[in-house]
């Protein structure tokens, strides 16, 4: 008789925001591997997990602000023609998150500043790992 073991159960990651006051509506891509940096330590400093953590860019839509364009140029007694031009509205990567695989404990940052706006704290069973004489550290 064969027994299959039992499925682990299904990871459950915790939601980035898709809303800041002053940015508006939050677009995010895929959470992929931090990238090592020598002077970054790679850690988890809740639970001291190795890492190395993952990371995710928010973008939101963003609206440049009406320039002045030169249409014309100036001829020997005539000024220059100028018109105010308004520039096409694109997604702007505007906020980063940083999350422990370990842990899930997670901090999302605007970029403009790196204020954090957002944060998770970790998953109470899973932020310090089991000790085979239950000591915690």
């Amino acid at each position: 008789m064969v027994t299959s073991a039992e499925p682990e159960p299904a990871r459950i990651l915790p939601a980035l925001p898709d809303h800041d006051r002053e940015a508006g509506e939050i677009r995010w891509g895929g959470w992929e591997p931090a990238i090592n940096a020598s002077h970054i330590d790679p850690c988890c400093l809740t639970c001291a997990f190795t890492g190395p953590l993952t990371t995710v860019f928010g973008e939101t839509w963003y609206t440049p602000e009406p320039t002045m364009v030169r249409v014309n140029r100036s001829h020997p007694g005539q000024p220059s023609g100028w018109v105010r031009a308004q520039g096409k509205p694109y997604w702007c990567k505007t906020h980063y998150a940083v999350r422990c695989r370990q842990c899930d404990e997670m901090r999302v940052y605007r970029c403009s500043g790196w204020v954090e706006i957002h944060y998770r704290p970790p998953t109470t069973e899973r932020a310090v790992p089991p000790t085979d004489d239950n000591v915690l550290f």
